[in-house]
């Protein structure tokens, strides 16, 4: 069976956009883009929000040499799911509405075969994802910045989860890769 887990970039004070919505706080140094790459290649599969849907779409259909090759090309081949009651079509390559269910759908893609599923943004649909019991794994990138307010990594309720830290790994921008099960 296949798993979910969240891969997201967060702050020290535990925001993953600053006040004024922006992400480019976050620390990407080589090592990291590296460690994205091998991650992309690993899955098979992305979740993520309407809005971070959107804002990615809006991206990666054109992205040049300010990414990785690999980057470019897993994020435009790979199948993408998106969390969201309002949004009707995707225009984005092999993109996919969850639908009304979206906890029976996600478990459906969970229980075929292939390789582990990745929610890689949006704090409500990281939120909306534990609070279904759906989300398998927590992997935290800690960035070492203090953004003082700004959207937070979990905006909502969910039931308390014990975590159980099964990784860590440090990197040279000295952000801070945290894996937990849940």
């Amino acid at each position: 069976m296949r798993r979910l887990f969240l891969h997201v970039n967060v702050s020290a004070d535990g925001y993953i956009a600053d006040q004024a919505g922006d992400i480019d706080w976050r620390f990407a140094d080589q090592e990291f883009q590296d460690h994205i790459d091998t991650l992309l290649e690993s899955i098979d599969g992305m979740v993520f929000g309407r809005t971070a849907f959107e804002q990615l779409a809006g991206y990666w259909p054109s992205a040049g040499d300010e990414v990785s090759a690999t980057q470019r090309r897993r994020m435009n081949e790979l199948p993408k799911y998106v969390m969201s009651r309002t949004l009707h079509h995707t225009g984005w390559h092999n993109s996919h509405l969850l639908g009304d269910d979206p906890a029976a759908a996600l478990n459906d893609l969970k229980a075929r075969d292939g390789r582990d599923l990745a929610l890689f943004a949006g704090g409500r649909a990281a939120t909306a994802a534990i609070g279904l019991g759906v989300l398998d794994e927590l992997r935290l990138v800690v960035n070492p910045v203090l953004l003082g307010g700004g959207t937070p990594l979990f905006n909502g309720t969910y039931p308390k989860r014990d975590l159980r830290l099964i990784g860590t790994r440090r990197f040279a921008s000295g952000a801070l890769l945290t894996t937990y099960d849940l």
